[in-house]
């Protein structure tokens, strides 16, 4: 294996991961077109605020034997997952936020980009999750996995709404 991955890494990717979630939203929510749309990417943003909180506190946190310690994962089987994960991550593989969104031609494009989002990050941090031990931060892993998965269910139900009325055929602004 090229690279064992220490806890704080991991969540240093998902400090990062959730950074450019927080940009896409934002980006996205000033050109959206609908204010059921624009209020759930504004909602969104300010969620992916409170998970950079959550991981920043985690990494202040850490046991000061996990900051160098490599995760549990004597195969390197999770090591391999997370890394695969990440690297594929829709936020990690656009590094321009503000671009990415202005690709966006529909609600519907939005949408389906924090769809999958939400559901990249819910892989993501359920290897981490299997990953980490209790004492560096597992249930507030299993919280992010809850509150990634709430996500989804919003943005499903707009989906619904865009579908119904039309596709997304209406511009994004």
């Amino acid at each position: 294996m090229d690279q064992i991955l220490t806890a704080d890494e991991v969540f240093g990717i998902g400090v990062e991961i959730e950074k450019n979630g927080r940009a896409f939203y934002a980006a996205a929510a000033t050109d959206a077109a609908g204010e059921g749309i624009r209020k759930l990417l504004v909602d969104l943003a300010a969620w992916e605020t409170k998970h950079i909180e959550t991981f920043t506190a985690l990494r202040k946190h850490l046991p000061l034997e996990a900051l160098n310690e490599n995760l549990y994962d004597p195969s390197e089987e999770i090591t391999q997952y997370l890394k695969a994960a990440a690297d594929n991550h829709v936020f990690v593989k656009n590094s321009n936020m503000e671009k990415l969104a202005a690709t966006c031609r529909t609600s519907l494009d939005i949408l389906n980009i924090a769809m999958n989002f939400e559901k990249d990050s819910v892989v993501f941090y359920s290897l981490v999750r299997e990953a980490v031990g209790a004492e560096s931060g597992r249930a507030e892993i299993e919280q992010l996995i809850h509150e990634e998965l709430t996500h989804i269910g919003y943005i499903t139900r707009e989906l619904q709404k865009v579908k119904a009325a039309g596709g997304g055929a209406q511009a994004c602004a």
